[in-house]
């Protein structure tokens, strides 16, 4: 199972659901990384537990992929980092404030002078 699993977790009210078999089974897969994993993780918790998001899908692979991937973990990985980890990104969108996403786009100048 850990092999073909998608590795979805789940973060309902600022924190993770850890008695999920997709949670147990992405633990045992990346328990050798648990320790950056599980800074990831609350570092997620905390971003969408101030936010208010109520249920977020957070895809385990991508969370992986900050450890082991080309991000220094002495340094925090920017809220930008941590939402491209995040599968339902378009529900919780509007809940999250991140100046460097809220900008972009065709009318990104306009809304940031706007904001001004």
């Amino acid at each position: 199972m850990d092999v073909y699993s998608l590795h979805q977790l789940i973060i309902r009210k600022g924190k993770v659901l850890d008695q999920t078999p997709e949670f147990i089974s992405f633990k045992r897969t990346y328990i050798s990384k648990w320790g950056q994993i599980s800074y990831i993780l609350m570092l997620l918790e905390k971003m969408l537990s101030k936010s208010f998001v109520e249920i977020a899908y957070v895809e385990g692979r991508k969370v992986a992929a900050l450890c082991f991937g080309d991000i220094d973990l002495s340094r925090k990985p920017t809220d930008e980092e941590l939402f491209n980890c995040i599968s339902n990104k378009d529900e919780i969108s509007g809940s999250i404030a991140i100046p460097s996403l809220m900008f972009k786009g065709h009318k990104g100048p306009i809304l940031a002078a706007t904001c001004i």
